[in-house]
């Protein structure tokens, strides 16, 4: 996630791009200032990111469509990243539509997540998470509709980050009460 707002603030930084303007995030991979860092910033927290997938698919209690959708998600950034928004013939096209794809499939893969758990509070958590996202993603439409595209961009993103931080401590804690290796491990959500 660092990797991620790091290279998005430097270059909207450096570009003068700001949260309430009409030009999506990804113009920050057409911009000379912020080219490089906004695109190796993409490739890299998707790389991180398919690897904490994996961390949690395999340690929690995950149906395997939240792993596949996790990963269709991601296939959607690395493309984003490598296609550039004002690049000619079907570039913007492509680029477009894997942004799109990222965007839906976070509150996929969160409902996947949410649906793979255990009952009890941290099942209502992660439901409650879910709708959040939802609920940005739906705000990120309306707002990007006004012209408002980064923060249109940045609500669902920060509702997914919200998660992986909810995720992450979630994990450590009940890493810590079980052990690495206890051979229950999956199943200890609560």
């Amino acid at each position: 996630m660092a990797v991620l707002w790091v290279s998005i603030g430097t270059g909207m930084v450096r570009t003068g791009l700001g949260f309430y303007d009409p030009d999506p995030l990804s113009y920050l991979g057409t911009d000379a200032r912020s080219r490089t860092l906004f695109r190796a910033g993409l490739l890299v927290a998707a790389v991180l990111l398919g690897a904490f997938a994996g961390f949690v698919h395999q340690r929690r209690s995950t149906p395997w469509c939240f792993l596949l959708v996790f990963l269709i998600g991601l296939g959607g950034q690395v493309v984003a990243a490598i296609v550039p928004l004002s690049g000619r013939g079907a570039s913007p096209a492509v680029h477009t539509t894997s942004g799109l794809v990222l965007g839906i499939s976070l509150p996929m893969l969160m409902g996947c997540f949410a649906a793979g758990q255990p009952a009890g509070s941290w099942r209502r958590l992660s439901w409650t998470l879910f709708w959040l996202e939802a609920a940005a993603c739906i705000a990120g439409v309306v707002l990007s509709e006004s012209m408002r595209a980064p923060i249109a961009e940045a609500l669902p993103a920060g509702a997914f980050h919200l998660w992986i931080l909810a995720v992450a401590v979630h994990a450590w804690r009940s890493d810590a009460r079980v052990g690495w290796g206890h051979p229950d491990h999956r199943a200890d959500c609560e």
